[in-house]
């Protein structure tokens, strides 16, 4: 039997967000979504498709490193950056 995959709604995100970061014993408050999904969406389309979960995974840990949820938008606007010039310096 194959099972099909129904993508979430975006007003689905935050329960998953909840529900993942209980699991992962994590505060779901220091997550911005909205952020963390522009930097997905750049990276996708700035770099390569299978990029966007690496990059937040990678920035994931940088932050998780920092110790300091407020470096998230710092972090992760440098990475955007980078996405941005990727195709410029690769080509």
């Amino acid at each position: 039997m194959t099972q099909t995959h129904q993508p979430l709604p975006p007003e689905a995100l935050n329960a998953w967000l909840a529900a993942a970061a209980a699991e992962l014993g994590l505060d779901p408050t220091e997550v911005a979504i909205g952020e963390l999904l522009d930097v997905a969406r750049d990276v996708a389309h700035d770099v390569a498709r299978p990029a966007a979960p690496l990059t937040t995974f990678l920035l994931g840990m940088a932050v998780g490193r920092a110790d300091d949820p407020a470096v998230f938008a710092e972090l992760a606007a440098r990475v955007t950056a980078r996405a941005a010039s990727w195709a410029a310096e690769t080509s």
